[in-house]
């Protein structure tokens, strides 16, 4: 038998063992936490009867669990097209070329003064723009981030409670296995061995059925931890919106507004503009940083749609 990778420590402690292990009527031999390895002391029950549970409790995978973990998956999905970073990465790139084309040292020039103020015009106009969107995104964070939380957890439980029917099946399959090796060793008649090896053949499909099954749980864990990453990332975008960009642009407007009035009628001096050019550095250095947390975010986002997608194929084709 193929071993199965390790379970998780959040998908191992998200769903204690109850009463529901498995939906066979026949009663299981061991009890989980015995089910690591057959016990020589219990007798050995034979491979057909092992054989009908495992099968049942396949099909129970496929007509129950299966499709409660793609609907995990659905929901994931849904929350994942609600991001909305579009709106706020162009804002975010406005501003930026906004403090870039401000031309401090047109403002010195009384023939170019007057497309100064409009640069800083046009960037006091982006900055109130970022300003209202941020203001939203924090909104729909604070918002949404309990509610996708929750799904989270839903598919830590439903990727747990699979892995278990897993493991009860893998268990059974081992046991399967030596009984037909004990088996073989006494087979006596050409029909007791066509038998045995129609039972292994059966023995072999069943364990195909359930390493699909297995890596469909180990992709909801991957999924699950991508959700996480994508989670902190998603704080620390706002973290930077809310602690950085707003007081840099703020400060900006504030360093920009005197200057404006000057600048209708006269051309500035440049220590009037010192200030004002340190508060356009600032905020150019916490604007590249929203930048790149939201590069990192669309990465992120990108790859948990590759896998939900894949999830969704794999459900598909056990249900």
């Amino acid at each position: 038998m193929t071993d199965y990778l390790p379970e998780s420590s959040w998908s191992e402690s998200a769903h204690p063992a109850s009463r529901d292990f498995w939906e066979s009527t026949r009663p299981a031999p061991f009890q989980e936490h015995r089910l690591t390895r057959p016990s020589s002391r219990v007798q050995r029950r034979p491979a057909a009867g092992l054989a009908a549970d495992v099968n049942e409790l396949l099909e129970s995978m496929a007509r129950k669990r299966v499709p409660r973990l793609d609907a995990v998956r659905a929901r994931l999905a849904q929350a994942r097209a609600g991001l909305g970073l579009e709106a706020i990465d162009a804002a975010v790139h406005a501003l930026h070329a906004a403090t870039t084309a401000l031309d401090f040292l047109g403002s010195r020039n009384g023939e170019t003064a007057v497309d100064f103020v409009h640069q800083a015009q046009a960037l006091l106009g982006a900055s109130t723009a970022l300003r209202h969107l941020g203001t939203a995104f924090l909104q729909r964070h604070a918002t949404e981030a309990p509610v996708a939380r929750l799904v989270w957890i839903d598919l830590a439980l439903e990727s747990s409670s699979l892995q278990k029917r897993v493991r009860q099946a893998a268990h059974w399959l081992a046991e399967m296995d030596q009984d037909l090796v004990a088996r073989r060793r006494v087979a006596t008649s050409e029909v007791s061995a066509r038998a045995i090896e129609e039972l292994a053949r059966r023995a072999q499909a069943m364990h195909t059925r359930v390493q699909v099954v297995h890596r469909l749980c180990s992709h909801a864990r991957s999924v699950h931890l991508v959700c996480e990453q994508l989670g902190e990332e998603r704080i620390a975008l706002c973290t930077t919106l809310q602690d950085k960009v707003a007081p840099a642009s703020w400060r900006l407007a504030q360093e920009l507004q005197p200057l404006l009035e000057v600048g209708a009628y006269r051309a500035l001096v440049p220590t009037e503009l010192i200030a004002a050019i340190d508060a356009r550095h600032e905020l150019q250095v916490v604007l590249t940083q929203a930048g790149a947390q939201i590069i990192r975010l669309q990465d992120g986002d990108a790859e948990l749609a590759s896998q939900l997608s894949w999830m969704e194929q794999k459900a598909r084709s056990i249900a």
